[in-house]
């Protein structure tokens, strides 16, 4: 595939690791046909994901946006393991708090103007 067919593709998984590993295996899989691919989570969630093969990390990019404090959702709670069943809604209402970072990130992201890999605007 040449660069100009290449898609760059933003994920933004619900975090929950039954969701950011399929998502990353998903990033992967574009990388590997060439795609560009954009992987949003936290910074603790981010830190967690397991390493990308080298010789797809030209094609993908973590970007993390801190999550928001939420009264009764302890520091470091990023994930639903992180928490017990009854906390999981404080972790959603902290999710529902990146909704500003991430229009920041996408209307940043799509100011980008260079046509060359993650200065790509989103597909």
């Amino acid at each position: 595939m040449n660069e100009k067919d290449a898609l760059h593709v933003v994920v933004f998984p619900w975090l929950a690791f039954g969701h950011i590993v399929p998502f990353l295996e998903l990033a992967q899989q574009l990388a590997r046909r060439g795609h560009i691919v954009t992987f949003l989570s936290t910074p603790r969630d981010v830190a967690r994901t397991r390493p990308v093969p080298p010789e797809l990390s030209p094609y993908i990019r973590f970007v993390s946006l801190p999550l928001p404090a939420v009264d009764g959702l302890r520091d470091g709670a990023e994930a639903t393991s992180d928490v017990p069943p009854e906390k999981v809604e404080l972790l959603k209402i902290a999710f529902d708090g990146l909704a500003a970072p991430f229009a920041g990130f996408l209307t940043a992201a799509c100011g980008e103007e260079t046509g060359e890999g993650h200065g790509r605007r989103p597909d």
